[in-house]
């Protein structure tokens, strides 16, 4: 797709030549195009235009675009495939995107599509891994060969084989029972003598992973070595697959995704369209909780009515006081979930982190106050109403600050995913003691303020 045209005008000039019967300038159209682009343009068909063009696309072009779709992709091209189609296109593809096609369908249409496949022994077996799991993102058409092997006998084997680019990163070398012994760069192997036995080339200091590890700690080893590839091995060290850079990009975008879809209290599927007994229904929970710290924010406020009523004044600035600190919480918080995904911040650290998070907290808060206290004093010339707010403000912040350290530890600590309730706590944790700093301290000058 150039970039003088759009996928909007591409798309109107497909459905033009689809309208006048031109299929074979729409196929012609479409092939020219990258898989990428030509799967964008599926995606933005509606489901009859789609189930015709795919009856008429040839099975390789489709093929190719399988593996730029996403989950929902995916979902949408096994509902408009004919199962005919749909078998002669999974027997083209690699085993896992084949996979996960599969996955999307309802299981009476799986188990019939899976039975006619060619494949379909080695599919099974990567059925029964957990979607978000090492052997659930993970690669089969992966290279290994026997450590026993001189290089030349590698080498013809590598020929015969031709695997994909994307699949020759690494070769893994195994023994007779498929364990894992080592691993040989590709450059290695060419620059070695004919008859040196792949066990003098091969690298046994391998990073692999368990198959039933989650994908998002797959990521992160992949990223902590800086590796284009990682191998996947079962729970007797047999070599079973392979995860690539490729399959963590996407593993990070999902769990991205996730992680800031929960931070608002958001099912990680919610979408712009999404029926809206299905939002209501993912997005009230919250709101009560929500709705119950309020509450109790304003039960405390409450308390201190006669205050209030002395010097309304005060009441204006509790939203700077609740304000800043719930930002301040807010901040911290999005950093601690955010750590403890990516495996930077455990429950054992958090006597560290709040030591740290404290003296930011305090830091920011003196600022802060200063700030606020000097506005005050300058709108209203009452120093006592400012050494309230400077004061409130500071202590508001830092409380904040270390809450938003200790709560998404907490939440760790008792099992419970911290992007999806951290927020939430946080902020309304922050409100609550915001308005008792605040106006507790208030209370206790009010002679001064007034």
């Amino acid at each position: 797709m150039t970039e003088e045209q759009t996928s909007e005008e591409l798309l109107a000039q497909l459905r033009d030549l689809a309208w006048s019967g031109e299929w074979s300038k729409s196929i012609a159209l479409l092939t020219a195009l990258h898989p990428a682009d030509l799967a964008e343009i599926v995606l933005d068909l509606d489901v009859d235009e789609r189930r015709s063009l795919l009856h008429r696309l040839p099975i390789d072009v489709t093929a190719q675009a399988l593996d730029f779709l996403d989950e929902d992709g995916l979902a949408a091209f096994a509902e408009a495939a004919e199962t005919s189609a749909l078998l002669a296109i999974l027997n083209e593809v690699p085993d896992e995107i084949a996979t996960d096609v599969l996955q999307q369908l309802d299981p009476a249409r799986r188990r019939e599509v899976l039975a006619a496949l060619d494949h379909e022994e080695q599919i099974t077996a990567l059925l029964e891994y957990p979607d978000e799991s090492a052997g659930g993102i993970m690669r089969s058409g992966f290279v290994s060969l026997n450590e026993g092997l001189p290089v030349e006998r590698a080498i013809e084997t590598l020929r015969r084989l031709r695997p994909p680019s994307d699949r020759a990163y690494y070769l893994y070398t195994v023994d007779d029972e498929q364990r894992l012994c080592g691993v040989v760069s590709v450059r290695d192997l060419i620059v070695a003598a004919p008859g040196t036995p792949l066990t003098e080339l091969a690298e046994r200091d391998i990073h692999a992973v368990s198959v039933d590890l989650d994908q998002e700690e797959v990521a992160q080893t992949l990223q902590r070595y800086n590796l284009l590839a990682i191998p996947v091995v079962d729970g007797d060290g047999r070599l079973v697959g392979a995860t690539t850079a490729d399959d963590v990009i996407d593993v990070l975008a999902e769990e991205a995704t996730e992680d800031m879809y929960r931070m608002v209290g958001l099912d990680e599927d919610e979408r712009v369209f999404s029926p809206v007994r299905t939002s209501v229904r993912r997005r009230l929970p919250w709101m009560v909780v929500n709705l119950v710290w309020a509450f109790a924010a304003a039960a405390i406020v409450s308390l201190f009515d006669e205050t209030l009523a002395r010097f309304t004044l005060l009441a204006a600035l509790m939203p700077v006081v609740a304000g800043q600190g719930g930002n301040a919480g807010a901040q911290t918080a999005t950093i601690a979930v955010r750590s403890i995904a990516i495996g930077d911040l455990d429950v054992r650290d958090v006597f560290r982190a709040t030591r740290k998070e404290i003296a930011v907290g305090l830091a920011n808060g003196v600022v802060i106050g200063i700030i606020a206290g000097a506005a005050v004093y300058a709108w209203d010339r009452n120093i006592a109403l400012s050494a309230v707010l400077a004061g409130a403000l500071a202590g508001s912040i830092a409380l904040a600050t270390l809450l938003g350290v200790i709560i998404p530890l907490g939440l760790k600590w008792r099992g419970i995913d911290p992007a999806l309730a951290a927020n939430i706590f946080v902020t309304g944790t922050t409100d609550i003691l915001s308005f008792v700093l605040f106006l507790g301290l208030a209370a206790l000058v009010i002679e001064r303020i007034v």
